[in-house]
């Protein structure tokens, strides 16, 4: 009798612990793709990476001057712009921002929203959608303010992407980025809508290493030529390290897409490198 009890306990047991890995299997079968990059910028532009649900993520970019400034500027690396900010995870699904960059003295303010995931399983979806979002305001002498023609909305602008990115496999990602900018002041003669769509790739060498490349078509701009980055993510722990090349001195949308005169084949190259810090202000 009690070998008859134990065979029909361990029985249970059996049944019990294979429903139990069923279910594990079946959850696993849905799950979300993360990692599509390694942080919030692919090497100037934004990726689809937001800042995670209370995270307070301290970015530091920093433009060189153009390698073809010569010795006596020891090829750039006298003459430099930078740019601060700071971007805080409200939710899983978005997050806020606020940056100040030297080019221009431009001050920024943006917002991401994750508007769909990549994920595979019963409801796979094949790509993450993020929309992104931004107004820019070029701070002015209190000299230009005491003009009778002075207008502060005058100094405004903003910037509207649609981030559409895909993880090919775990070492290659891609990103499409349609972008419009609206410019509130213009030469005569110019479009106060402007409009882009921004390419970008990511592909991981190791766990820490991954080389990065983004390109900017302007679709109705003849003025100023497309930016093209490269660069290299590296991961330190605490930190991501960010060393690029560009052809733009620029940090934010506007001037970075619809404002960069440098030509790589002349070159008119900047090489910079951004470093980015986590905070954790609330579990």
């Amino acid at each position: 009798m009690k070998r008859i009890l134990i065979i029909l306990l361990f029985c249970n047991i059996t049944i019990f612990a294979q429903d139990d890995l069923l279910q594990l299997l079946d959850d696993d079968a849905n799950y979300k793709i993360s990692s599509t990059f390694k942080d919030v910028k692919i090497v100037n532009g934004q990726s689809v990476e937001l800042v995670n649900q209370g995270d307070l993520l301290f970015l530091i970019q920093h433009r060189f001057g153009p390698l073809n400034s010569g010795g006596y500027n020891l090829y750039g690396l006298d003459n430099s712009q930078v740019r601060f900010a700071l971007d805080y995870g409200v939710n899983d699904w978005a997050s806020v921002g606020l940056g100040r960059s030297s080019f221009l003295k431009t001050i920024d303010a943006n917002s991401k929203i994750k508007l769909v995931s990549q994920s595979k399983g019963e409801k796979a979806f094949p790509v993450s959608i993020v929309w992104y979002s931004s107004v820019f305001f070029k701070q002015a002498t209190s000299e230009d303010m005491k003009l009778e023609s002075f207008e502060l909305t005058d100094l405004m602008s903003y910037a509207h992407q649609l981030l559409i990115a895909q993880k090919i496999n775990s070492n290659l990602s891609v990103q499409l980025s349609p972008t419009v900018v609206h410019k509130n002041v213009v030469i005569v003669g110019e479009d106060h809508d402007l409009l882009s769509v921004g390419l970008g790739a990511r592909h991981k060498f190791s766990s820490r290493i991954s080389f990065n490349a983004e390109y900017f078509l302007q679709l109705n701009e003849s003025n100023t030529i497309n930016p093209l980055s490269v660069g290299l993510d590296i991961e330190t722990g605490g930190h991501v390290f960010q060393l690029h090349l560009s052809n733009s001195a620029a940090m934010f949308e506007r001037a970075l897409i619809h404002e960069t005169n440098g030509n790589w084949l002349k070159g008119d190259i900047y090489f910079g490198f951004n470093i980015s810090r986590v905070f954790t202000l609330k579990k």
